[in-house]
């Protein structure tokens, strides 16, 4: 039979999952499980102790009961659903914490809606966006929302980090993508900031021994050409890897850095041209594979470099399933139409889904010489 706590942990889901809802939701009956006519009868006293029990706790916490007709021994009437009559009751029975994340939220919305005359569902938008933003942050971004919409003329051409926003650190905007410039647009109603952004770049270096005294290069505009015949182009994401990478004949080394290594059909062109073999190198796990999906997608046809399952197998003693902060790497749902080829694709889902021991096993856990053996 459903539990008072079971009826409070379904007030507690719908409050959650409505937390940044700006339309009434309530009123809204629970139902009660009451088990089948036999179980009901060869247990009468537990039965209506669970049926007081219910009744207590709907009076205690303000909502009303809807009751059906059973027979146990005789005909009575047993609660069958618990109806909570507004959200005031319902935050009162979800308890201290989800009650305290959406009076933050709503008052965050209420304080968007006066400042900026905007209704409530625009406001809500920017409070769901800026969830994890502290009080402080929050009205920085208040602050910044106010001070961007009287200065659109002033800020164009410049960069993020020259903004003159008084108060504010050089850094609090960000990327151009961040959550904050994006609710900032959001509020504002503009496609984007009129900023500059600053170029993006890509270290490289040449692995002939030729070339062993020449500094590291670094791109931050399209390279039409190599300096040295070039035939592999040799990518890693990990820097570690990067700098151990011994002499190569007619090779480049790229530092792949993430997803920063989807410039390299821009800054590099050369790259995507005929005779030059791209390899991609990187971590075996969901992220490694999708960028090595991404990169694909630029148009560069690179081939993978001990991200297999054989190597994952090889290596497998070797995995982790904790990030780099010391929490458990959580399961993911695979993302459908990423350039990978059959195999990889199989990999990725098992590295997603769980179906491994290991969600990672970094490329730094497997010997250079092995890699460049397959290479």
């Amino acid at each position: 039979m459903t539990t008072p706590a079971d009826i409070a942990g379904a007030i507690t889901r719908r409050v959650e999952r409505r937390l940044y809802c700006t339309q009434e939701n309530w009123p809204h009956a629970f139902p009660v499980r009451l088990g089948s006519q036999r179980a009901l009868e060869a247990d009468p006293i537990t039965t209506f102790d669970a049926d007081n029990a219910m009744r207590a706790w709907a009076e205690r916490h303000g909502c009303r009961i809807e009751t059906v007709t059973r027979r146990v021994g005789t005909p009575v009437d047993l609660v069958a659903r618990v109806v909570v009559p507004d959200e005031a009751t319902a935050l009162h029975a979800a308890g201290r914490e989800v009650r305290a994340r959406r009076e933050l939220v709503v008052a965050r919305m209420r304080m968007v809606c006066a400042r900026f005359g905007v209704d409530g569902t625009q406001a809500m938008a920017v409070v769901k966006m800026l969830s994890g933003e502290s009080d402080v942050d929050f009205e920085l971004f208040v602050r910044a929302a106010q001070w961007f919409a009287t200065h659109r003329d002033l800020i164009a051409g410049m960069t993020a980090r020259e903004v003159p926003l008084p108060g504010f650190s050089a850094k609090w905007l960000k990327a151009s993508r961040s959550r904050r410039r994006r609710a900032i647009c959001t509020l504002l109603g503009w496609s984007e900031l009129p900023l500059r952004e600053r170029p993006g770049e890509l270290r490289y270096r040449y692995l002939d021994e030729a070339c062993a005294a020449w500094p590291e290069r670094l791109a931050t505009a399209p390279v039409s050409a190599p300096e040295t015949p070039i035939d592999t182009v040799l990518v890693v994401e990990n820097k570690d890897t990067y700098q151990a990478i011994p002499a190569m004949p007619c090779t480049m080394g790229v530092f792949g850095s993430g997803f920063t290594v989807t410039r390299l059909r821009t800054l590099l062109p050369w790259c995507a041209g005929d005779g030059v073999r791209v390899v991609y190198w990187g971590d075996m796990d969901a992220d490694g594979l999708e960028i090595l999906a991404r990169l694909r997608a630029t148009g560069v046809a690179c081939a993978s470099l001990c991200m297999d399952r054989e190597t994952y197998d090889a290596y497998e003693p070797f995995g982790t399933t904790l990030d780099a902060h010391g929490s458990l790497i959580p399961p993911r749902d695979p993302k459908e139409g990423l350039c990978l080829t059959d195999e990889e694709y199989a990999f990725y889902r098992a590295l997603c889904t769980g179906a491994l021991p290991y969600p990672r096993v970094e490329q730094e856990r497997i010997p250079i010489a092995q890699a460049l053996a397959r290479l």
